[in-house]
């Protein structure tokens, strides 16, 4: 079975993978958020170009990774 990028990266690094917080990116619950993340970043993307504005673009930034961080 051919590993992806990420999972090579986890074991040539040696991070644990039996740890409770990686055990967590694990979860169906994590999934659906974090492709709820990506929908927010694709929409806001979007938003930010039809808008055009630097500093529109600039705070939309900002909130949509404060917003990441939260909800992960």
């Amino acid at each position: 079975m051919a590993k992806n990028i990420v999972d090579r990266v986890i074991q040539y690094l040696g991070i644990p993978q039996n740890s409770e917080e990686f055990q967590w990116t694990k979860t169906q619950l994590y999934q659906r958020r974090l492709e709820r993340v990506k929908s927010f970043w694709i929409i806001g993307g979007v938003i930010m170009l039809a808008v055009a504005q630097p500093a529109f673009i600039l705070a939309g930034s900002f909130f949509l990774t404060f917003l990441s961080f939260a909800f992960l």
